[in-house]
């Protein structure tokens, strides 16, 4: 019955949310469509986080990498990025451009990776055509959840700092965010850990 009141409560948090998660999906993609002028103009204030990232996983996503600690470092990485995301919330704005830089971030590195060089299958077509539905399933599951998650975390985010214009202090602090806490350990959380499954199967097949 606990775990019920808890879900329930977790799913009405989010529930609240929604509309300023729209708004976080909107500056997501300001800062996606800002990427390809930074990565046109090679913009290099912009560009030093997202190309470390991509150096970063350029040299340790080997085929020999062990999938645990893969797995157990996605779910790390995502988690507590996203959560200190959605409580930056406290200094009001910074879940805004937490978004809007994130976003960037993503659009640079994936127009780095796009501009690379094309590594040749290291399997015959036939062999690596039954494997496409289920990695592409896994990869569209893996983009869903964890934007899904990031956008209502951020959304919480900008709820906080909107009950933090009200009244700038701990005890508003401690009040706004003791339900999207809750919501994110409840059902954030368990949403990122099976992402970070679904990716690192996919990451591993595509080595």
């Amino acid at each position: 019955m606990l775990c019920m009141d808890l879900l329930q409560a977790a799913y009405r948090t989010l529930g609240t949310h929604v509309g300023p998660a729209l708004w976080a999906v909107g500056i997501f993609a300001a800062g996606f469509a800002l990427a390809f002028p930074v990565v046109r103009y090679n913009v290099r204030s912009l560009l030093a986080f997202p190309e470390w990232l991509f150096r970063l996983a350029q040299k340790y996503l080997r085929p020999d990498v062990n999938p645990v600690l893969l797995c157990l470092f996605i779910f790390g990485f995502n988690s507590i990025a996203i959560f200190i995301y959605m409580m930056s919330g406290g200094l009001v704005v910074l879940p805004i451009v937490f978004d809007l830089l994130t976003g960037l971030n993503v659009g640079a590195i994936m127009l780095m990776e796009a501009s690379g060089p094309e590594e040749p299958p290291e399997a015959p077509p036939d062999r690596r055509a039954p494997a496409r539905a289920w990695v592409g399933f896994l990869t569209l599951f893996v983009l869903l959840v964890e934007l899904s998650a990031f956008w209502l975390s951020i959304g919480m985010g900008i709820g906080l700092g909107h009950a933090m214009e009200g009244s700038f202090s701990w005890t508003m602090f401690e009040q706004a965010a003791r339900p999207i806490v809750l919501a994110y350990v409840v059902v954030i959380v368990p949403a990122l850990a099976a992402s970070a499954v679904a990716e690192t199967i996919t990451l591993k097949a595509t080595m």
